[in-house]
């Protein structure tokens, strides 16, 4: 199965927007096999390209009618993972909608399996890693919680117009520790849309490298929050991530404020081929 990472610009002038979208494939070698940065969703879906892949996407995907916020950001919530609250009334305020809805219905009806991501969580977990890398031995809980407030992802992502480009070396150099980039794609544009694009790239590579280890790595690095239908996330994790949610599920459900599957594991919940 291959594994590809979709950065979407949730800006409804698709054609006039300064940014743009991004799909980004990791070999099985864990290997960036190249980036493409494109406007329309047929351009997206054409990037992304035949064969059954693991799509992540860093935007909503599902938006059930619900109000205040999803089970899935009521669980990241309490594994302090920032997460825009997402609504139907929020997404059309901020974004004029939910451009991810029709596209991942197109992309799953192609034979994809599609779910949404979180690129600064990935990037966290990468820094995490490097002091705790697999194996190592179990923390306590709130020694965990307490070592994973302190990680924060470099801020490299749009203001105003214009991305932090002060931030997108280190974000991309976080990525390159995980992933061979070697085919990182030369500029197409310079200046600060050229920042925007290269934004844009390092959020696609973090998904893309997100897929790639919910497919070839073990059980307890990586995890699923919610289903297709309420909004399903896949994180990066550890087995202190994966216990944390574990608990905070079974207190949330017990309470009545969600109705989220307790099992989060990628050996409990089953290959992404399954889902």
């Amino acid at each position: 199965m291959r594994a590809v990472g979709i950065h979407l610009l949730q800006d409804p002038r698709v054609d006039d927007a300064p940014g743009r979208s991004a799909v980004a494939e990791i070999t099985p070698d864990n290997a960036l096999s190249g980036v493409r940065m494109c406007r329309s969703d047929a351009e997206i879906a054409d990037a992304v390209g035949g064969g059954p892949a693991l799509v992540l996407v860093d935007a909503p995907i599902a938006v059930p009618d619900v109000r205040g916020r999803r089970d899935v950001e009521h669980v990241l919530a309490w594994l302090d993972i920032p997460a825009f609250p997402v609504t139907p009334a929020r997404m059309q305020k901020a974004y004029g909608g939910a451009r991810g809805v029709a596209l991942a219905q197109a992309l799953a009806a192609a034979g994809h399996v599609v779910a949404e991501a979180l690129p600064d969580e990935v990037l966290r977990q990468v820094m995490w890693e490097r002091e705790h890398p697999a194996g190592s031995p179990a923390l306590d809980l709130a020694d965990y919680r307490a070592a994973w407030l302190g990680l924060r992802a470099p801020a490299f992502r749009p203001r105003g117009g214009r991305a932090r480009n002060d931030g997108l070396a280190p974000a991309r150099a976080l990525v390159g520790e995980a992933v061979d980039l070697t085919a990182w794609p030369a500029a197409e544009r310079e200046g600060d849309l050229g920042d925007l694009d290269e934004a844009a790239a390092i959020d696609a590579v973090a998904c893309a490298l997100l897929a790639r280890r919910c497919i070839d790595a073990p059980g307890d690095r990586w995890m699923v929050l919610g289903d297709a239908t309420a909004g399903r996330m896949v994180l990066a994790a550890c087995p202190e991530m994966i216990d944390r949610a574990r608990i905070n599920i079974t207190r949330l459900r017990d309470e009545g404020t969600i109705n989220i599957g307790a099992e989060v594991a990628g050996s409990q919940v089953g290959p992404p081929q399954s889902w």
